[in-house]
């Protein structure tokens, strides 16, 4: 990068002894097209903490007038960035992007809502169905785990390893609320919700063309989600009280997600 120029994106990548799946990631930036390399600026966040404070960090650091959050085990489609640029740049409303976060089959076996079917079928039929839009919480207050990724308009949310922002609009509301700790699950949803509180309910957009494929590995930041299984269940619950409607729906699945990190926190141990 010309050195004191303003990039167009800055990309914060938080990232923890993945030397490999982060080599995929660069190369995947690198190879972008429609957008000049020495126009991207890149913040590696290397060290550990929770994560909603890291990625604050990195929104600290940011140059660009839009800052992108993706994982350090993506691979971006080549017109990734170009496509979530566009929008942005057509779309003054727009505050947020977020893109298709497709988890190929070989990786699957690496997510519990995948490994095990009889879990997937009783997630899907109690807290899911028939509702497929991605970035959309259901009734049950929860995410659709396989959305129909053909979808384009306006979410609730942002996927957690596909968020883009404008960056002085993430700043106005206080970029990720560090009261979620850990690996920072739900606080991505609560800085969304934030986001439509003060910009709009149609300041995010799903963009089917800004597309990464997502390889969950077993490895670095993924060896502390066991661990961290009360304070992911915390995190829900601080989540839910502010922005999840208390139904009978709701309900089940708080208790659906209770017995399930109670399972995870013991297999940690």
């Amino acid at each position: 990068m010309v050195p004191n120029a303003t990039p167009l994106a800055t990309v914060v990548i938080p990232t923890l002894d993945r030397s490999q799946e982060l080599e995929s990631c660069q190369k995947s930036l690198e190879a972008q097209k429609g957008v000049p390399h020495e126009a991207v600026e890149v913040i590696l966040i290397k060290e550990r903490g929770p994560l909603a404070q890291l990625r604050n960090q990195g929104l600290s650091q940011a140059r660009a007038p839009v800052v992108s959050f993706i994982d350090d085990d993506v691979v971006c489609s080549p017109t990734w960035l170009s496509s979530l640029l566009r929008v942005f740049r057509e779309s003054p409303q727009v505050m947020g992007v977020t893109g298709p976060a497709i988890i190929p089959e070989s990786s699957r076996p690496n997510r519990d809502i995948y490994r095990f079917r009889s879990l997937t079928w009783a997630y899907t039929t109690l807290f899911v169905y028939p509702e497929y839009r991605p970035g959309h919480l259901t009734t049950a207050g929860t995410f659709v785990p396989t959305p129909d990724y053909s979808y384009q308009g306006s979410v609730q949310f942002l996927e957690a390893c596909n968020m883009s922002f404008r960056t002085e609009a993430l700043k106005a509301v206080g970029g990720f609320d560090e009261a979620y700790g850990g690996i920072g699950d739900w606080s991505e949803p609560d800085c969304a919700f934030r986001l439509r509180q003060r910009y709009g309910n149609d300041c995010l957009w799903f963009s089917p063309d800004a597309r990464l494929e997502h390889h969950p590995s077993r490895g670095g930041a993924y060896l502390f989600r066991d661990a961290d299984a009360r304070q992911r269940l915390d995190n829900y619950r601080l989540f839910a009280s502010r922005w999840v409607p208390p139904t009978l729906r709701h309900r089940l699945y708080r208790a659906f997600l209770t017995g399930y990190y109670a399972w995870k926190q013991c297999s940690a141990q």
